[in-house]
């Protein structure tokens, strides 16, 4: 039975909901339940679903390791490719609708955090440039070793498992690259070899999000999120740090001294429906005039190559490809000389031999080339105005081969504080001589050697 407090609270989360300007949304495995899905959390719970495992006396923690598609890569892919299956075939609840319809009406718009590897936000409508899979997506696939950083979609493979035994009886899933055998593109327990460049992506979509939405009136639906695993909690808790910022939690266990979050002890879909009935009708009428976002690939929403055999796979080159064309979603993770680490992502390189054919420039062509790097960064890139380092002259004196052959366009950021915020970010353009046994970091370090960070990257602060 519902207790009085939170029948209470509805009204005021309903009330917050139609006055925000932004909706952040974060969801743990408590999720899921209203859609039908079982909580593996807890021996019984998994041993119910998958006896074979219960003689075993198999938790878990310990069968959600990577090191079972080594051992026992059968037993591991009738696990994995069980939970696939029922992750595709489950319809998300009508709560994921809602959310949706809320988060589309939201002024500042809206971004979905969670713990869950189901896939059901994507499936339920929302865009993936919107969602940050903290543990990643059991629909996505890496290679076991891994070979290469490629992470790919394949919708083609039918597993075949024999429940009785828990062994997968067909062709396992190989990574294309190599022919190792694949894994699910998950952060497990004690995961080694997991690769984050989807999460990457993702990550640095919602901190400018996060950002932008700085100073606004934000709302934070928590639904289903444990303390055993507190990722999702600590997501809203932080966030509440700022102010015109109220954390919602839902949760049949949530109580009083989750306060100063809003408790609200029901299921999510409970919730949810009943704060949709106590939406205000002027609230109702932006949700039915929001705009839907442009539909997507529902799982892998990076840059993809599709093959001939069906798979989508992410285009991951080396450093002599890239060179040879343009890469808008790529990321390099480096630790430069004065201990500051970095991302450098959406990184534009182009070869610049102009004049070869039509003679050389002017002496107020490194100007024109300067405002072409910064119309591109414009284009593409989040944030102001880029920071530009000109083009070195060969020789002052000539108005010949002013500028070296090699531009780099790349956004950089870093989680060393800035003043009172989390991390900083900055639009750079550098020109440099092409050199292809030259690192990615080598560049950087060349680079930002010539720019004071902490001056430069004032007002990108997170």
């Amino acid at each position: 039975m519902t207790d009085d407090r939170t029948l209470r609270s509805i009204p005021r989360v309903a009330e917050l909901i139609a006055k925000a300007d932004a909706l952040l949304i974060t969801a743990g495995a408590g999720m899921g339940v209203d859609s039908g899905l079982p909580d593996y959390r807890g021996g019984k719970g998994l041993w119910g679903e998958y006896p074979p495992l219960a003689k075993l006396g198999i938790s878990f923690e310990q069968l959600a390791q990577p090191h079972w598609f080594e051992e026992k890569p059968e037993m591991a892919w009738a696990f994995y490719g069980h939970r696939q299956e029922l992750y595709r075939t489950t319809k998300p609840h009508a709560g994921f609708r809602m959310l949706l319809e809320w988060g589309r009406a939201m002024p500042a718009g809206y971004f979905a955090v969670t713990s869950n590897v189901d896939g059901h936000f994507q499936f339920a409508g929302v865009p993936g440039n919107r969602i940050l899979e903290q543990h990643g997506n059991i629909h996505r696939y890496q290679c076991t070793v891994p070979c290469s950083s490629a992470i790919w979609i394949d919708d083609q493979t039918k597993l075949t498992i024999d429940m009785a035994t828990l062994r997968a009886t067909s062709a396992l899933p190989r990574c294309p690259e190599c022919g190792a055998i694949a894994r699910p593109n998950e952060m497990m327990f004690d995961d080694l070899t997991y690769l984050p460049d989807v999460k990457r992506a993702q990550q640095d979509r919602y901190s400018k999000w996060l950002a932008s939405v700085r100073g606004k009136r934000v709302v934070i639906l928590e639904f289903g999120a444990g303390t055993a695993i507190d990722t999702i909690r600590r997501i809203g808790v932080k966030v509440t740090e700022r102010s015109l910022t109220t954390l919602v939690r839902v949760n049949p266990d949530a109580t009083e001294a989750d306060e100063p979050a809003v408790p609200i002890r029901m299921t999510a879909l409970e919730a949810l429906t009943m704060i949709e009935a106590g939406l205000p009708e002027s609230f109702r009428q932006r949700c039915s005039d929001a705009v839907p976002e442009e539909p997507r690939w529902p799982i892998f929403e990076e840059g993809v190559e599709r093959h001939p055999n069906g798979q989508f796979t992410s285009v991951c080159e080396s450093l002599s490809t890239t060179k040879l064309r343009t890469v808008y979603s790529k990321a390099w993770n480096l630790t430069l000389s004065s201990g500051v680490t970095v991302w450098v992502e959406r990184l534009d390189v182009q070869r610049n031999y102009l004049g070869a054919m039509s003679g050389m420039p002017g002496s107020g062509w490194d100007r024109i080339e300067s405002d072409k790097a910064r119309e591109f960064v414009r284009s593409h890139f989040h944030g102001p105005e880029p920071v530009v380092i000109p083009p070195k002259l060969y020789d002052a004196t000539s108005e010949s081969a002013i500028v070296p052959p090699l531009r780099f366009a790349a956004q950089i950021s870093s989680w060393e504080p800035l003043g009172d915020g989390e991390g900083s970010w900055m639009n750079l353009i550098w020109f440099a001589d092409i050199d292809d046994d030259k690192s990615i970091k080598a560049f950087v370090e060349e680079a930002l050697a010539q720019v004071d960070w902490k001056v430069q990257a004032e007002g990108y602060s997170i």
